[in-house]
């Protein structure tokens, strides 16, 4: 998409306003996805108050890459890694979806780090 179909954005993450450029076909999923971690951040300083912004904003930053990697729908590679074959996909997969009921068995990750974090900090 060419920086000319583009339109100026304005949204706000975490009490901080940022403009970025943003195709018009994107916009409402750019500003869904503001609002989705504005949630994640309210919801950590609500858990934590004595945790600076910046700190909850990487807590709630931290769950939300948490929720992608735990989702089937994404598959994450790293840079410059080669193709894999499709029999070592089909096992990541299923790992995947392992890990995802392993996951729904414990708390989600915020909660966990908002916890140890308020231990850490009553000594």
């Amino acid at each position: 998409m060419s920086k000319d179909s583009d339109e100026i954005i304005s949204i706000k993450v975490a009490g901080v306003e940022y403009q970025l450029h943003c195709p018009k076909d994107e916009q409402r999923g750019l500003l869904n996805a503001a609002d989705y971690l504005n949630k994640k951040v309210r919801k950590i300083k609500r858990q934590a108050k004595f945790l600076s912004m910046e700190k909850a904003s990487v807590l709630a930053g931290l769950e939300v890459a948490n929720e992608l990697l735990n989702s089937d729908k994404v598959e994450i590679s790293e840079p410059n890694e080669q193709e894999d074959t499709s029999e070592q996909k089909i096992v990541e997969n299923q790992e995947v979806r392992t890990d995802e009921q392993n996951t729904n068995k414990t708390e989600d990750l915020s909660i966990k780090l908002v916890s140890e974090i308020s231990e850490l900090s009553k000594l």
